[in-house]
């Protein structure tokens, strides 16, 4: 986290560095006194010393928002503001590059307008090759006003200078090496985002890109590259049409990936819904802008660049996550980081939009606050971009971690009950010559019959702990094979009641044969388990009933009913669970595995087990499918 405020910090720096760059200002002698500005559909200059209506005072730039009138603009020229570099042409030098259309009225070459120059126009039309318009004034010395005639369908954010011809390219050749540092800044974002998806191909890397490149091809573009590396004489109109699609492409991504972001960090629903319906608006804009409507999809799409960041910073405030979720190990900072992000991103923004709708007015450095706006929220992102990498990484390590503590825990597992399993096939194999002993021995001690019966049933019933203990371990290794054939489960049931000790209060009601598909051994395990429990924890002076119908989805249902002895009434939620015996029956010999086993085998068999609960009694019913299965594993 700390590697991450130093970022914060080093790009912090890096404004301030931008900034200071940006308000430089040691530059060249503008021979402009005084400048004012009105709206006026007539194509035609005023008369001298007359006034527009509307016309109002101005500063260095002009901030008239975007429209489709015709913006006149009054420069007062006073070439006697250089008396040593008097007779040296004086050029208007208008910027920013992406006007369309500018035309220069000077009385003293009379009635004909010089131009026009704007980004329609071939780099031939201007008075010197650059980046940005210049027109030559005709010559003269005596201060006079001239008239600048803007129309345009980009924001009519402008800046108009007069200076002798040595300042203009000294002036040209810094705006280029700004613009030439600018689009690198841009290439190398561009470059890092790939690095970033080459890392791990993610959504908001691609968004990061897609933003970058149309920001850089908006920017060479805007910046007036592209111009001039076109032929003098070249039909440039696709390059100020390509302007104008690249600035909405550019916002949309830019929506795009603060949304990518924003999923992280668990947005309210209302937030979600209301950035789809932005980002629905973009491919509109772009539609607007195909059909000749492009003034409106800009200033839409100039409102989009104000109101995104408002909507940003509210969904962020109501997020209870930072950005790349929980995966970070300090979630708190996570999420301050990124609130700090969409508060500087609101700030850049607002410095950016307002002088370009034109809701207040811009001074020199606002003729910059696009590319700062572009380049800083670039930084910010490409740092959102990296630190959620940083978590999604760490997350991957945590699972990585943990998966590897699995994999032992499961080997461990394994080892553990290969040798448990081991030693109970060990413990029953030993133990059941003995047990024949011991049984064998019963009869010739000369034993009361009640005390022989207790002896024989209590040998019974370790018998059958072991054995259940070795099918479990069969069952959970998947060592017991499922060998299905046509039987009838009825009389499976009557051996298995017949075979019983205590067969005698034991009641089989079965009208009619049933034929199974199923494998009469294992079935037969299940019997024998349902009738057992049945028996041994009900009243000894009640019935256990045994019900056997034909179900009506094609198969053959069998109920195992008992009345509720002093063991009470098993817990539904655990009654197949292995190992669970309620806390009263611990009082009779078992092992928690009946059940447990009887509900797999019966799953394995294509089949399914119910626990009914029907007040004074219990019954387990237990439903075959009558036709044929694949066979299985059990396990």
């Amino acid at each position: 986290m700390s590697t991450a405020w130093g970022v914060l910090v080093w790009l912090l720096g890096a404004v301030l560095l931008a900034v200071m760059g940006l308000l430089w200002t040691s530059g060249p002698l503008d021979h402009v006194v005084s400048r004012s500005w009105a709206l006026s559909p007539d194509g035609q200059p005023p008369a001298p010393d007359t006034f527009l209506a509307g016309e109002r005072p101005m500063g260095p730039v002009l901030s008239a928002g975007y429209g489709h009138e015709t913006v006149w603009v009054r420069l007062r020229v006073d070439p006697g503001m250089s008396p040593g570099r008097a007779g040296e042409a004086l050029l208007l030098r208008i910027r920013p590059g992406y006007l369309d259309d500018i035309v220069l009225f000077d009385p003293l070459a009379g009635d004909r307008p010089i131009g026009p120059v704007g980004d329609r126009y071939p780099l031939a039309a201007q008075a010197l090759p650059s980046t940005v318009f210049n027109l030559a004034l005709a010559p003269g010395e005596q201060p006079r006003d001239v008239w600048v005639r803007l129309r345009t369908q980009s924001t009519r954010l402008a800046n108009f200078e007069v200076l002798r011809e040595r300042d203009l390219w000294r002036a040209d050749a810094r705006s280029t090496l700004w613009g030439g540092l600018y689009l690198a800044t841009l290439a190398m974002l561009l470059v890092w985002g790939v690095a970033q998806l080459l890392v791990r191909r993610d959504a908001l890397a691609a968004s990061f890109i897609a933003l970058q490149a149309a920001s850089l091809v908006y920017g060479a573009s805007s910046l007036g590259f592209l111009r001039l590396f076109t032929a003098a004489d070249a039909d440039v109109l696709w390059i100020d049409r390509l302007t104008s699609a690249m600035a909405i492409t550019a916002t949309g991504a830019a929506f795009t990936f603060n949304a990518l972001l924003l999923r992280d960090m668990q947005v309210p629903r209302w937030g979600r819904w209301l950035t789809r319906a932005c980002l629905l608006l973009f491919p509109g804009l772009l539609g607007l802008q195909a059909v000749g409507a492009t003034v409106s999809a800009l200033q839409f799409n100039m409102l989009m660049v104000l109101v995104g960041p408002v909507l940003f910073l509210m969904m962020a405030l109501a997020s209870p996550r930072g950005i790349a979720g929980q995966t970070v190990s300090d979630a708190p900072a996570a999420r301050r980081m990124g609130l700090a992000y969409f508060w500087l991103l609101l700030l850049l923004t607002v410095l950016a939009a307002l002088p370009g709708l034109g809701l207040v007015e811009g001074g020199r450095v606002s003729l910059h606050t696009v590319m700062l706006h572009v380049v800083v929220s670039g930084l910010l992102m490409l740092a959102m971009l990296t630190y959620r990498v940083y978590g999604l990484l760490q997350q991957r390590e945590l699972l990585a971690a943990e998966a590897s503590y699995s994999r032992r825990e499961v080997q461990r597992e394994k080892a553990f009950r290969q040798d448990r399993e081991k030693l109970l096939a060990m413990l029953a194999h030993e133990l059941k010559t003995p047990w024949a002993t011991v049984r064998m021995l019963l009869g010739t001690l000369g034993l009361a019959p009640r005390s022989l019966r207790a002896a024989q049933t209590a040998v019974a019933d370790m018998n059958e702990v072991i054995e259940r203990c070795l099918q479990v371990g069969q069952f959970d290794d998947g060592a017991l094979q499922v060998a299905s054939q046509p039987c009838d489960l009825a009389e499976l049931a009557s051996r298995v009641v017949q075979a019983h000790p205590a067969h005698a209060r034991v009641a089989l009601a079965a009208p009619e044969p049933a034929r199974v598909h199923s494998d009469p051994q294992l079935l037969e395990t299940v019997l024998r388990n349902l009738v057992d429990n049945a028996a041994k924890y009900s009243p000894a002076d009640t019935r256990v009933e045994l019900a056997l119908q034909v179900a009506a989805d094609d198969g053959v249902e069998l109920t195992v009913r008992n009345t509720v002895g002093p063991a009470g009434k098993p817990d539904p939620a655990q009654v197949f669970t292995k190992y669970y015996r309620h806390a009263q029956a611990r009082r009779w010999t078992g092992s928690g595995l009946g059940l447990y086993l009887v509900n797999g085998l019966v799953q394995a068999l294509g089949g399914r087990l119910r626990y009914v609960d029907e007040g004074q009694d219990i019954a387990f019913a237990l439903w075959l499918p009558r036709r044929a299965d694949k066979e299985a594993v059990c396990g």
